[in-house]
């Protein structure tokens, strides 16, 4: 009886403590990738600006490093003249419901994770190599397709 009870305490105690720990717990690299391009790209479809009014937001998605580099690269006179986040001048509209992710690899602080963007024929898919850094507890974009800057 007393072995009952005392594994009903321990479960009590236990359980609400496991619970708080998995909820605070961040995204691993490849959900953070797809949060970030069903985004994205739902803002682009959207026809709003994610680098212009939506900064606070694409912040929580991008390494601090990553972000002033996009403002510089804004305040150039040719500004950015292709999507850095899709590579490419133009984005797909079917790109928002046709992401998907593989091949994630973790060491340490830095992840990798290939992301697909399924297209139409005028597009067609396109393959991206996103480079992660994990930062305050958070994975973070720093990179893709191995370039840095825009």
């Amino acid at each position: 009886m007393r072995l009952a009870i005392l594994t009903v305490l321990l479960l009590t105690v236990l359980v609400p403590v496991n619970r708080e720990t998995l909820a605070q717990a961040p995204p691993a690299p490849d959900v953070t990738v797809q949060h970030f391009y069903a985004w994205y790209l739902h803002l682009l479809n959207q026809n709003q600006d994610p680098l212009g009014k939506h900064q606070a937001e694409l912040s929580k998605f991008v390494t601090p490093r990553l972000m002033a580099a996009l403002n510089r690269a804004l305040k150039r006179p040719d500004g950015i003249d292709a999507d850095f986040f899709v590579d490419a001048q133009d984005e797909d509209p079917a790109w928002e419901k046709n992401i998907s992710t593989s091949a994630m690899t973790v060491q340490a602080d830095r992840a990798t994770v290939n992301v697909t963007l399924k297209g139409g024929e005028a597009f067609g898919t396109k393959r991206l190599k996103i480079g992660l850094r994990k930062q305050a507890g958070a994975w973070k974009i720093d990179s893709v397709n191995n370039r840095l800057n825009p």
